[in-house]
């Protein structure tokens, strides 16, 4: 089993309030027999809860680019046009790495080709039902979404450190990677749209559909193995979650952020990536 990062291509974006680094990376990951088929803390509720979200990536990835690239060439801001380059960078190595996961996690006798295929189709009816500034809003919406859980975990790296090291490196890479380009949507949104009731209105639906859709996956996921009633993985999961630890119960404040007026991601401080990396004793 190995994993390794290529060097990183750099590029310098301006944003509204701080200049930052969005560097696109190559994770090169080997998913070995020796993964056990529940990988974080041996809990099969956090495991399938983030198989869930990975079976959601492929497809998602592609509508971010899609989304984002349909606004490109009226952009003039040359900082923000880097910025999207480097965003399609790391989405497009998004897709890639969680479509390889999705296939060791098929090989495991969870049904997410199945998943995979209905999570694309629903997508594409979206898409094309909503206007191109629809789907730069939901993109906007969902990218503030993956920001706040990429913080979380990097806010807790004890709990990466629960996870095998070859998916911990999957989650931490991604994560970082979240973090970066958390602007970019939203930024070429602001500039191209501005629209702040539309803004608000798809967050709220987005919210809807993004709970709802990854707990009904969950629950599917933790059936088909037959673990949907394992009480001990309940308790202990709910408790990192929403509970004592709270990893998703302290994104609230960050997420309720998105409805203020003048809001922007860079006003929520990013997590410190290197505590992550230091405590698995990994580089990128």
């Amino acid at each position: 089993m190995t994993t390794a990062f290529i060097p990183p291509r750099t590029y310098s974006v301006h944003d509204r309030s701080s200049t930052e680094s969005i560097q696109v990376r190559q994770l090169q990951a080997i998913y070995g027999q020796d993964i056990p088929r529940f990988w974080f803390q041996h809990n099969p509720v956090l495991t399938c809860m983030l198989i869930g979200l990975s079976v959601s990536f492929p497809a998602g990835e592609r509508y971010f680019i899609d989304s984002v690239r349909a606004f490109e060439d009226q952009v003039k801001d040359p900082d923000l046009r880097k910025a999207i380059k480097a965003f399609v960078g790391q989405e497009a190595n998004h897709t890639r790495e969680h479509r390889k996961a999705n296939a060791f996690f098929a090989s495991c006798g969870f049904s997410v080709e199945a998943m995979e295929a209905k999570i694309a189709e629903r997508i594409r009816l979206v898409q094309a039902q909503g206007s191109a500034e629809e789907n730069l809003a939901r993109t906007a919406a969902l990218e503030h979404f993956t920001a706040i859980m990429a913080k979380a975990f990097l806010d807790h790296p004890q709990e990466l450190e629960s996870m095998h090291p070859t998916m911990a490196r999957l989650w931490i890479w991604h994560a970082i990677e979240e973090q970066e380009h958390k602007s970019v949507a939203f930024d070429v949104y602001q500039s191209q749209v501005g629209d702040e009731g539309l803004r608000r209105r798809i967050m709220l639906e987005v919210s809807f559909f993004f709970i709802l859709l990854n707990t009904l996956r969950t629950l599917n996921l933790l059936q088909e193995s037959g673990q949907l009633f394992n009480l001990g993985a309940w308790i202990r999961g709910m408790d990192l979650l929403w509970g004592r630890v709270g990893v998703f119960r302290k994104t609230i404040p960050s997420y309720l952020a998105y409805f203020r007026r003048g809001f922007h991601p860079v006003q929520i401080p990013d997590s410190p990536a290197e505590r992550a990396l230091a405590q698995l004793g990994k580089r990128i």
